[in-house]
């Protein structure tokens, strides 16, 4: 692939201001089928499969029929925000919240470059709530097993690519990020070349710029003309840093060490009050019933490990200072 730049498109060019959950969660589902051979990347593949077939209730998934499993598979620009939010919570606040114009755009354009279920056009492009609340399910689901337990390792290393990013950009300008942003990457003024897509592939940004967002587990470059702005995923694993991929060998140290402590559903519980959760929120977030995640905080409260507080009718539940300053801890 060619990204053919113009004068406009170097001045325009910037880098992402923060990772997204949301993208980061989508774009990985290809890496389940598709990537190089690694010991840690292997390794992830049949974790999460197993906790996926474990997890899964073998019902409608509309999140499973729109995230990427081949290289020629678009991917909504809903599911791949490169302006992150905090939390993959509030990225589904906002996915839910998209314009029903805009989301009907999107289902428009992906239907013609792939095969989607009729039911998943139709539903989502009309916006229906109980269909958007089952996305946003749907990929908090995959998200809790794929994702959630490398977070640590996953935006350390996201963090240090963009500190390098940020010292090419300061010292060498935009130019000199796009030289090294990836080994299958060539910088050949004014084209970035891009292997392992479709040869002769031409994409013109047209005065647009874009933005380059560091993601965890593929390089992707949508090719939606109606895009505000492009942004390049570019892959941060793989590579020149192979021994990055060691973060997805195995969940955060500190994650598995909780879990042996206390067990997996309070270990789970504690994670989620990190961000200050309510009983239901712990419930969803954690993957047990009401009554469990209530029971869970009330041992973990009582153990000093949690605060409960009442708002109205919510019970909101947050970290200890003590416990919070154990789990951020580098």
């Amino acid at each position: 692939m060619h990204i053919h730049f113009t004068l406009d498109d170097l001045a325009r060019t910037r880098l992402a201001p923060a990772p997204s959950p949301l993208a980061m969660t989508s774009l990985s589902v290809y890496r389940l089928g598709h990537g190089p051979p690694s010991p840690g990347l292997d390794l992830w593949r049949r974790t999460v499969r197993a906790g996926l077939r474990a997890s899964t209730d073998g019902g409608y998934d509309p999140f499973a029929e729109l995230a990427p499993t081949a290289p020629s598979h678009p991917v909504p620009r809903f599911l791949r925000p490169y302006a992150g939010l905090r939390t993959l919570d509030e990225e589904l606040e906002r996915l839910r919240a998209t314009p029903r114009q805009s989301l009907r755009a999107d289902i428009d354009y992906i239907a013609r470059h792939r095969d989607l279920p009729p039911r998943t056009v139709r539903d989502i492009a009309d916006a229906r709530p109980h269909e958007t609340a089952r996305l946003a399910a749907g990929v908090r689901a995959y998200h809790r097993v794929a994702v959630a337990p490398y977070r640590e390792g996953l935006a350390a290393a996201l963090a240090a690519d963009r500190a390098v990013r940020s010292r090419q950009l300061l010292h060498g300008g935009v130019e000199s990020v796009l030289r090294g942003l990836h080994p299958r990457m060539r910088w050949r003024p004014p084209v970035l070349e891009l292997d392992g897509h479709a040869d002769g592939d031409e994409y013109r940004l047209g005065g647009r710029g874009l933005v380059l967002a560091p993601g965890a587990f593929s390089t992707y470059v949508p090719c939606d003309p109606a895009d505000e702005q492009p942004a390049l995923y570019y892959e941060v694993f793989g590579g020149a840093h192979p021994a990055l991929f060691t973060h997805l060998a195995r969940p955060d140290n500190r994650r598995t060490a909780l879990a042996a402590l206390l067990g997996h559903s309070r270990a789970a519980v504690l994670q989620v009050a990190a961000d200050g959760a309510s009983t239901n929120q712990l419930a969803a977030r954690a993957g047990l019933s009401a009554a469990s995640a209530s029971k869970h905080a009330s041992v973990l409260r009582d153990a000093g490990l949690l605060t409960t507080h009442r708002t109205g009718r919510a019970v909101h539940h947050t970290l200890t200072p003590l416990v919070a300053q154990l789990l951020s801890a580098p």
